[in-house]
């Protein structure tokens, strides 16, 4: 056995136990999902779909998803769009610094969630605004603004130049020209970028846990049931949310590597 060989061989061992440590958890929780036992034991209990039915019968359930959904969506579309007008700035700006102005625009990435949280639930008492899911909102869109960016920078990059000019020559306006040239290039990696920045809002809890109080969000149900006493609910609600968020992140990875020709 070659050197090259063994390394190969490693790597993919090392590959396929980080997968297992990743996923064998989710499996076990999916396959507890229908079980009839509400405790986590061997042997196997009966089978039941009865808990699956529950997340769709509990009131706390439903409405916890209801404000994941609006607040996620809202989120997604207030990044695209903030983000599509950065990116599209830092991209064609002809400023000193502008490297310097887009690091300080992608740094949030770096930072901790919770001292996100932390910092903005201090911040909007001092200013005297109560919890709310608007204040959700804003601290869920400074949480994936630059992810938006980022996805859209490099989409818009791609985009020569010389088609807005054209546009320009022909006596469009820079906005029309944004609309007619650069939109309709960039249409699958907006779209991506919102079904990226909604997966990202609908699953976080941390910022929302911070600058919510009644009005809560799923991963808060989930989060309170599993501290005031474990709920064989949990299992079902957490498989369908995996899968959920799964989709979604592939149906985002497909859409950023489709190509946006005109």
């Amino acid at each position: 056995m070659t050197t090259a060989t063994l390394s190969t061989r490693l790597l993919a061992l090392l590959f396929a136990a980080v997968v297992a440590i990743i996923y064998l958890p989710i499996v076990v929780m999916a396959i507890f999902s229908f079980s009839s036992s509400r405790f986590q034991t061997l042997p196997f209990s009966d089978g039941t779909a009865e808990w699956y039915v529950r997340v769709f019968t509990d009131g706390q359930y439903s409405e916890g998803f209801l404000n994941s959904v609006l607040l996620a969506s809202a989120v997604a579309v207030t990044a695209t769009a903030i983000g599509f007008a950065c990116a599209y700035s830092l991209v064609n700006a002809r400023i000193p610094g502008k490297m310097l102005i887009t690091l300080f625009v992608l740094a949030p990435l770096a930072v901790p969630l919770l001292l996100v949280g932390i910092s903005l639930r201090l911040y909007f008492a001092k200013l005297g605004i109560q919890p709310s899911l608007w204040l959700v909102w804003i601290g869920q869109v400074l949480y994936v603004l630059p992810l938006a960016v980022l996805n859209l920078r490099n989409r818009i990059a791609q985009i020569p130049k010389s088609h807005e000019e054209a546009a320009w020559a022909l006596g469009a306006s820079p906005l029309r020209a944004i609309a007619d040239v650069v939109l309709p290039a960039c249409r699958f990696a907006l779209l991506a970028t919102l079904i990226l920045t909604f997966t990202f809002a609908f699953d976080e809890f941390v910022i929302a846990y911070f600058l919510t109080n009644f009005s809560i969000t799923l991963p808060i149900k989930i989060w309170t049931t599993l501290v005031t006493g474990f709920d064989p609910t949990i299992n079902a609600l957490g498989t369908m949310v995996f899968l959920f968020s799964m989709t979604l992140g592939i149906a985002a990875q497909a859409l950023f590597m489709r190509k946006d020709v005109r």
